[in-house]
């Protein structure tokens, strides 16, 4: 019997193969991007708790004069924590987070004693607040 006779007769074996090793790949692709989108999202939400968390610092430094709630130097961590999960969720989120940073690192010492820095740090928040949003929601 010659290749093409086999071919011919088990072609359904072979058929039947093609298909399995195709949706194989195609769950394996499906299960990557879902754990990768999931991941996304959970950094996405775990910074949008931080940021609250630093603007909620901010105004109590801003409005209350509150040192304990409002303690700059406690800022510098949830500043670092958001600058390090900003690159689980995207380049832009990243960007963004960079431009906190230092925008923290500029006004810090000046927080709620400088009207500008709670208004400058409070918009730097919002965009990057929107960018996570924006990533959160256009996840496929």
């Amino acid at each position: 019997m010659n290749i093409v006779n086999q071919v011919k007769v088990n072609m359904l074996s072979i058929i039947s193969l093609v298909l399995a090793l195709t949706a194989l790949s195609y769950n394996t692709y499906r299960n990557e991007l879902t754990e990768e989108n999931r991941n996304i999202r959970n950094a996405g939400f775990e910074l949008l708790v931080e940021l609250n968390k630093l603007q909620l610092l901010i105004d109590f430094a801003h409005y209350d004069n509150n040192p304990q709630s409002g303690n700059p130097i406690r800022g510098w961590g949830h500043v670092l924590y958001i600058y390090d999960l900003s690159g689980l969720v995207s380049v832009e989120v990243e960007s963004k987070s960079l431009a906190l940073k230092e925008k923290w690192r500029i006004t810090w010492e000046v927080l709620g004693k400088n009207e500008n820095s709670n208004t400058e740090l409070t918009e730097v928040i919002k965009d990057l607040r929107a960018q996570v949003l924006f990533k959160i929601k256009t996840l496929g």
